[in-house]
């Protein structure tokens, strides 16, 4: 039987983790903000989706594609 110079632990509830109604839950809660929020573009929390999850796996910050295709890629098309 516990006495009364045992150590009371108190465990706190999960944070509820909210979002302005029509907002990403998910996206304010990874970055505090999601493409919903004002001054927020789609490809901002797109990018920053691929970041995150790039991060967490290791891979670089370089991104998925190039900006524009390489030269070998033109070649290709062009005899096409």
């Amino acid at each position: 039987m516990p006495d009364a110079t045992d150590e009371l632990t108190i465990t706190q509830p999960p944070k509820l983790h909210v979002a302005p109604p029509g907002h990403s839950r998910a996206g304010h809660r990874a970055f505090g903000w999601c493409s919903r929020c004002p001054g927020r573009e789609v490809w901002e929390e797109l990018l920053a989706w691929r970041t995150r999850e790039n991060q967490a796996v290791g891979e670089s910050s370089a991104p998925d594609r190039v900006p524009h295709p390489s030269h070998e890629s033109e070649a290709v098309s062009a005899d096409g």
